[in-house]
């Protein structure tokens, strides 16, 4: 992975983009390329820094929730949604100590 900033940036415009639709196909669009992305982070943080593997999961499940494509247990999409920006604003920190 280039640049995870970038990524976990494009991530956050593609679900602040989808919240604002219900549209099948933008849900499916964004869903594809976050798990994409999501997936690349994985890898990236796995090497550089294993203990992020939680937030990763976090912006894993809680976007697929929030998209449509993995459970919700109970929650609604806003609730999701503070989850995943939670989760992009950890793995931010995280980047920025990996650059200190």
């Amino acid at each position: 992975m280039n640049d995870p900033k970038q990524a976990l940036e494009k991530i956050e415009e593609l679900i602040n983009a989808a919240r604002a639709t219900d549209d099948l196909f933008s849900h499916a669009a964004a869903f594809s390329a976050i798990a994409l992305l999501v997936q690349r982070l994985d890898n990236y943080f796995e090497e550089k820094a294993p203990y992020a593997g939680e937030n990763v999961e976090r912006l894993r499940f809680h976007s697929a929730a929030m998209l449509g494509y993995d459970i919700t247990n109970g929650h609604g999409v806003e609730q999701h949604h503070v989850w995943v920006l939670s989760a992009i604003s950890a793995l931010s920190g995280v980047l920025r100590k990996l650059k200190n």
